[in-house]
């Protein structure tokens, strides 16, 4: 179970990573995802170095099970981001129905680091 736990964990170190990067490369991407009354900028660099702090934490054992924490609570905070743009009429992410799909999504990747932090507990 642990070997799942450490391997879920390192995808998700390397979706952070690819993450917080792409913020740097392709700013614009996000701008439809951020609301209008936030400085689209300063949140998408931000929302950038966060996920690549993350990411690197998932590396440092000291930092591992904090660091899949922080991207569990992040994974929440993005939740209602995918759910109002699932509603729009015309999605960020693409039609309604990936936008549909993208929320899915969103509950698997709140739940894999809240897995991979977690204790395990087998029977014995």
């Amino acid at each position: 179970m642990d070997n799942v736990k450490r391997t879920i964990g390192i995808l998700m170190a390397l979706l952070m990573l690819l993450g917080g990067i792409a913020h740097f490369i392709s700013p614009g991407t996000y701008n439809g995802l951020i609301p209008d009354f936030l400085p689209k900028l300063t949140i998408n660099y931000l929302t950038g170095i966060v996920e690549i702090v993350l990411g690197i934490g998932v590396f440092l054992p000291g930092y591992r099970k904090i660091a899949l924490f922080g991207i569990f609570v992040l994974m929440i905070c993005f939740l209602p981001i995918h759910i109002i743009d699932a509603f729009k009429q015309d999605p960020v992410i693409g039609t309604r129905m990936v936008a549909y799909a993208r929320v899915l999504m969103q509950f698997l990747l709140i739940y894999l680091p809240w897995f991979a932090q977690s204790k395990t507990t087998e029977l014995k």
